[in-house]
């Protein structure tokens, strides 16, 4: 038993290093690109566009059959068949992606004219090179699956980074170089991710049947299709925000553009903090299961939970402190060339960080439906707040533009935390002091908003507005015990590392 608990806190490194990598690779070149695109009026918002219709599309393609081989791969002992259900999958989203690539290629202008609300991109067939650079994707990211799941760990974390990075430099080079700059960023995915396709399909040959079975095909879609409506809900959470400020705003392009490229730009700075919150994420879910039969299991919970909410939150707030400055530095100057002003980006940070934090906390509060197997509420929960979340920015974009759409990032995972938390709650009690975390979080938000309302009305002495809110939260913290002062020590000792020691 110890030796499988090592296994995993060992692979879960390893396969962490190719995650982190891709994840800082995109962090650091996205100032890159920005400055690039932003000679384009209209270049950074159809960036994100582009990429909301290549990620509904990758979930179409694929329909759940990677969730599928991963669970047939385990269940199927025989190695041929294996490598029948391999073949399957990889045949039926490469045969999907080739539909929708022909499709994309006949009704390029009907197509882009519901994406972008514009025919800008007629010349160029701009989507159908992003469908077709998705082929790519879509096959390296069903063999490396394979390959992880045989454990090839350096196999699957050199191919991982060799085709995010190198597709990434190739897409900054050409963007550069190529007229509309956009376009040269879905060149270089299609010549990066077609290469790295093809030499994977190259060294897995011997694993691949080339043989269509009907009844392993309709097994794997029969799995994996219910997968879809969690996949749909998170892509309505994720990027949904982007088509509905394109089509909400009022139709004046000095707004409209600039809203869709400073929010572009404010969801790029904002995932800075994924870096910080993905090894926790990877090391959260071995941690909790390992000491779930202890019996101060769920005090350790209570406090893990409560101290990550609070040292989360104050530090998205001692960030905005220094956001101004941060935020200029990582679009740049703008120079005679720049088309589009970003500058005001800035203010939405906190918002869409504090969202990211509150997602990463779900398993947190949720502990006990893990425990219990109960997680199809966590499914349930999240379609349910995905509607919430597209009626909010149905009622508040038109009115308050991008104030809207974060507002409604951060208030929506929020409704995802409490769900979950009261689910959790009913199967598995943990004391995690609800009402002195809501107490605090009223208190956390009333301060973000004051401090968001100083910073976007250039009042001065904005540091006395900054010392108030963080002293104000401080109080709170401790006066309602919401962390005792003398557990502040054993709380370092008790959170999951990523090596699997603590």
């Amino acid at each position: 038993m110890n030796q499988l608990i090592k296994r995993l806190f060992s692979d879960s490194a390893a396969f962490a290093i190719a995650t982190m990598g891709n994840k800082l690779a995109a962090v650091v070149l996205a100032p890159i690109y920005i400055r690039i695109l932003q000679k384009d009026q209209y270049a950074i918002g159809d960036w994100g566009l582009t990429q909301t219709y290549t990620l509904i599309l990758t979930y179409l393609c694929i329909l759940g059959t990677d969730t599928a081989l991963a669970y047939y791969f385990y269940d199927t002992k025989d190695e041929k068949d294996r490598q029948v259900y391999f073949t399957n999958t990889l045949l039926f989203s490469v045969g999907m992606c080739i539909l929708f690539s022909v499709l994309s290629f006949l009704f390029d202008s009907a197509i882009s004219s519901v994406v972008y609300r514009s025919n800008r991109y007629d010349d160029t067939h701009l989507l159908t090179i992003a469908t077709v650079a998705t082929l790519g994707a879509i096959v390296i990211q069903h063999i490396l699956a394979y390959a992880r799941y045989n454990r090839r760990v350096w196999f699957f974390n050199v191919f991982s980074m060799a085709f995010v990075i190198g597709s990434s430099v190739l897409s900054v080079v050409l963007a550069y170089y190529m007229k509309p700059s956009v376009l040269g960023i879905f060149y270089g995915q299609l010549i990066g991710q077609g290469t790295v396709a093809l030499i994977l399909l190259w060294l897995y040959r011997k694993e691949i049947t080339w043989k269509f079975s009907k009844p392993h095909t309709m097994r794997l879609i029969k799995y994996g299709s219910p997968v879809m409506i969690s996949l749909l809900s998170f892509w309505i959470m994720s990027s949904i925000s982007r088509p509905m400020l394109n089509y909400l705003v009022e139709d004046n392009s000095a707004i409209k553009y600039d809203a869709n490229a400073i929010y572009e730009a404010t969801v790029r700075i904002a995932s800075f903090i994924v870096l910080i919150t993905a090894p926790f994420q990877l090391a959260w879910r071995p941690f909790s299961m390992s000491i779930k039969d202890r019996d101060d299991a769920q005090q350790v919970y209570g406090l893990i939970g409560r101290g990550l909410l609070v040292f989360g939150t104050l530090a998205i707030m001692v960030l905005t402190f220094f956001i101004q400055p941060l935020y200029n530095l990582y679009i740049g100057a703008p120079g005679p060339e720049t088309k589009v002003d970003l500058s005001s980006g800035y203010l939405y940070v906190w918002m869409l960080s504090l969202g990211t934090l509150l997602n990463v906390l779900h398993p947190v509060f949720g502990v006990g439906l893990f425990i219990k197997k109960q997680t199809k509420y966590i499914s349930r929960i999240f379609i349910l707040v995905s509607v919430i979340f597209l009626i909010g920015n149905f009622l508040l974009v038109p009115y308050f533009k991008i104030w809207g759409t974060v507002s409604m990032t951060a208030a929506s995972y929020l409704i995802a935390v409490i769900l979950i938390y009261r689910a959790s709650q009913k199967v598995y009690p943990v004391e995690f002091k609800f009402g002195a975390m809501m107490l605090y979080m009223t208190v956390f938000l009333a301060s973000m908003a004051w401090i968001s309302y100083v910073q976007a009305n250039h009042l001065p002495n904005p540091w006395v507005t900054y010392v108030v809110a963080f002293i104000v939260n401080i109080a709170v913290v401790f006066s309602t015990g919401l962390i005792p002062v003398h557990m502040l020590n054993r709380i370092g000792s008790l959170l999951p590392k990523l090596g699997g020691k603590k």
